[in-house]
């Protein structure tokens, strides 16, 4: 470690060239200004490294946060941190070009030698005194103490101060703590300016050499080029690099040039600042892209361009699902309280507990990764959320890919993430940390709250299981704040006890919606079109408070309208949830069976659990009920297991013990119930030539050819839906009339219906018979639910 005579740091403060915090004063006058600002305290002697403001100032303040003291006070160096040499006459070199400095290094006279020989000494003396390390730490801490060591890290003793910081506004999440002094800009640069200070001018001169090589100064090498004191080069890294980088490229250059023992000393000293440096590089590339609907390899796009806020509400006693649709409307008078999705953190006002555990739900489709996504890439740009030092979001799915065995849950936590091994830090009250459980629904443990052994260590080994259980119950980490994503379906694997609040996504609003499509794409009067052409149909309006859902209509609509040759028609609404239902079958084979071709590719007992959710579905529109059990699905043969493996159609909604038998099921809207019904009916004609609407007996005697007119089939299904007081068959019999259709027909085939199956014969007397019906007396609704199942055929035509 370099070390400073009085004398050396009056010098370096009269005598330093401009930099990015404002030319130094070398007049004699300056002189003066300065001993009378710099008068020593009581209790310590500060040295202040004035610097007056310049235009460049700014760009280095915005690589940390607001509450930094280096803004107003500047940094400090604490007089008895600084180590006393004996001081020696200063040496007048003239500055030297790159060439010149290149050349000189190979001419070695025998004055050089001895003075290297000299500095060499006085090296080993340095590091042969016991309070090196010490002083390293002393310069970073309040108070002057002995080094205490955390694995790598050297301890920065902290206090919070006892003046809160103002809270922050309304969706900046949690941010009502001071910024710890290892991550202040400051402490940083003070670590900084310790280690290259102890390079003598070769060094620093094959140091700059080095630093030239990255991208941010290849092409600007001179703006570093004629700096020769450790201040101004730190100062100029982070001006151009921002703080995190700045501190990584000061390590690795440090030891490209052979100072391995000040690179380990810097990276003791800042561990935290680049950890948080590397967690983000990580996220950065895990999260900055966002996948709509499945992963597909060069789909993907940039977050900040799709995303738009979900409501988000604190759970009530409202059922998860929208139930409303063209037909019924559901008044809600349940006064739910809405919270932005980066405050769900945040005690409201009535509370004083904090905020250690939340749970987030919501129904499949909803958008619950998104937020994790937006959340994580909000907290990496400093957006909202900065009382977290580290967050680590780590998806269920993935849990069982990590190191075998019982391990520690430091050793655990490095598989996901190489960069946090041997963090102990975490453990310490100082150190706020939040990790992210996505997709509980996923999870292959048991998470055995009761059985499970109880662990208090960090660095304890035990199952994974035990340490999932003890993270979650706060005996693990009781200072970190955990927060669980999940389907409401897999809510119950969670005591409710052991969560602070329970939150849930809503979707989106119709101001979202018009937000959505219109932000999506790079041609604004696009995404007005499509808005307009969804506002069009009140199901398509209805149903697009689902993300995915509003992602579909967007992708179909927008190729629409870019180009003329995809059709005359637009497709109609029955050709969406086609698209739908397939989309949510492929994204269950990703999330249960992985992302193989062979995990993707469909087999007989799914197209089996399609056509015999749809024959319950039917029998609940019979019925005239919207949810089922355990029960019906038996009595179609399926089990619970078949549907919890296949869950991104339905939700669970109620469960009364723990009994399976007690559980109620809804699909995740009742238009896909109607959809599922429809297709039942639809796949049992056309490909087992069954007439549902009428007993076996007269089918029989009708014949069972594949190639019956499908008029059969409707015309009993028109007079249903006409005879109907409420109207509930209306959406039923609007999705059986759109997939004859050949541009949606063909969404099925390859899955219900085979791939070479003959067209559909008939459907002109079809459009005969709803005019001919049109015509009679009948209801307003039921002749305005005829005249949209025109639309849907008219719509739903192959270009001619």
């Amino acid at each position: 470690m370099s070390e400073y005579s009085d004398s050396e740091v009056d010098g370096v403060m009269t005598c330093r060239p401009p930099s990015s915090y404002g030319s130094m004063h070398s007049d004699d006058e300056d002189e003066d200004e300065d001993e009378d600002e710099f008068e020593p305290e009581p209790t310590e002697t500060k040295v202040r490294l004035y610097r007056s403001g310049s235009p460049e100032t700014a760009i280095t303040e915005r690589t940390h946060t607001n509450r930094s003291s280096i803004y107003q006070d500047g940094p400090f160096l604490r007089q008895q941190s600084i180590m006393h040499r004996e001081a020696s006459p200063p040496r007048h070199e003239e500055p030297m070009t790159l060439e010149q400095s290149e050349v000189r290094s190979d001419v070695r006279t025998d004055r050089a030698l001895n003075e290297e020989l000299d500095d060499r000494e006085m090296c080993e003396t340095d590091l042969q005194e016991p309070s090196n390390e010490s002083a390293a730490m002393e310069v970073q801490e309040e108070q002057s103490k002995e080094p205490v060591y955390d694995f790598d890290e050297i301890v920065v003793h902290f206090e919070e101060p006892k003046e809160p910081p103002p809270p922050p506004p309304e969706g900046a999440g949690l941010q009502f703590r001071h910024t710890h002094s290892s991550l202040t800009l400051r402490h940083v640069l003070m670590a900084m300016v310790n280690s290259l200070g102890q390079l003598r001018r070769s060094e620093m001169s094959y140091y700059k050499r080095s630093l030239s090589t990255h991208c941010n100064f290849k092409k600007n090498y001179s703006v570093i080029a004629d700096l020769t004191d450790a201040l101004d080069v730190a100062d100029k890294m982070i001006e151009v690099c921002k703080l995190g980088e700045a501190l990584y490229l000061t390590v690795r250059n440090l030891q490209s040039i052979g100072r391995d023992d000040l690179a380990k000393t810097l990276r003791k000293t800042c561990r935290r600042a680049l950890l948080v440096y590397d967690l983000k590089e990580v996220l950065d590339r895990r999260y900055y892209y966002l996948y709509e609907g499945r992963c597909r390899p060069g789909q993907q796009r940039y977050i900040s361009d799709v995303y738009v806020e979900p409501v988000t509400v604190i759970r009530g006693s409202r059922e998860p699902i929208n139930l409303e649709n063209e037909v019924q409307r559901i008044p809600y008078t349940v006064e739910e309280t809405p919270i932005r999705a980066a405050d769900i953190f945040r005690p409201l006002p009535p509370e004083q507990k904090p905020i250690r555990t939340v749970m987030m739900t919501g129904i499949p489709a909803c958008g619950l990764t998104v937020a994790v996504n937006k959340f994580v890439i909000d907290w990496m740009e400093e957006k909202n959320n900065q009382d977290f030092q580290f967050v680590f979001p780590i998806p269920a799915r993935e849990w069982h890919i990590g190191k075998r065995g019982q391990l520690s849950f430091l050793e655990t936590l490095s598989s996901y993430f190489g960069e946090a091994e041997n963090i102990g830090f975490l453990e310490k009250e100082d150190c706020l940390s939040l990790f992210i459980i996505d997709g509980l629904e996923v999870c292959r443990h048991q998470l055995d709250f009761e059985n499970n052994e109880t662990v208090t260590s960090a660095r304890k080994k035990a199952p994974l299981d035990a340490l999932l259980t003890s993270l979650i119950k706060g005996t693990l980490l009781p200072n970190a704040c955990v927060w669980i994503t999940s389907h409401v379906s897999a809510a119950h694997k969670i005591p409710a006890n052991l969560i602070d609040r329970f939150v849930e996504l809503r979707g989106l609003t119709d101001e979202n919606k018009e937000e959505y499509f219109t932000k999506r794409t790079t041609e604004p009067e696009v995404g007005r079109k499509v808005y307009n052409q969804m506002k069009r149909s009140k199901a398509l309006e209805i149903i697009c408070h689902l993300p995915l859902f509003s992602w579909m209509v967007a992708f179909i609509f927008e190729r629409a309208f870019r180009d003329p040759e995809y059709g005359k028609h637009p497709p109609g609404i029955t050709a969406f949830y086609s698209q739908y239902i397939v989309v949510q079958m492929n994204r269950s084979f990703e999330k249960y069976r992985g992302c193989n071709v062979e995990a993707q590719r469909w087999k007989d007992e799914d197209k089996t659990f399609l056509d015999m959710m749809g024959k319950m579905a039917y029998r609940m529109i019979q019925e005239g009920r919207d949810w089922f059990n355990v029960a019906d699905l038996r009595s179609v043969n399926l089990t619970y297991e078949d549907l919890r493996t296949r869950e991104e159609l339905t939700t669970e909604v109620r469960r009364a013990s723990k009994d399976v038998e007690t559980w109620v099921f809804k699909f995740v809207h009742v238009t896909i119930q109607d959809y599922m019904a429809a297709m039942h009916v639809y796949v049992a004609f056309r490909k087992h030539a069954k007439n549902v609407f009428i007993s076996n007996q007269m089918s029989w005697l009708q014949g069972t050819s594949k190639d019956r007119p499908v008029i059969e089939m409707y015309r009993p299904a028109i007079d249903r839906m006409l005879a109907s007081p409420n109207g509930h068959l209306d959406m039923f019999l609007r999705f059986l009339i759109g997939l004859v259709t050949p541009g949606t027909e063909d969404n099925l085939r390859g899955y219900l219906l085979n791939h070479y199956h003959p067209k559909a014969k008939g459907t002109e007397d079809v459009v005969k018979y709803i005019n001919k019906k049109m015509k009679e007396s009948i209801h307003p609704d039921r002749r305005r639910n005829l005249e949209l199942c025109l639309v849907e055929l008219e719509e739903g035509k192959e270009e001619k």
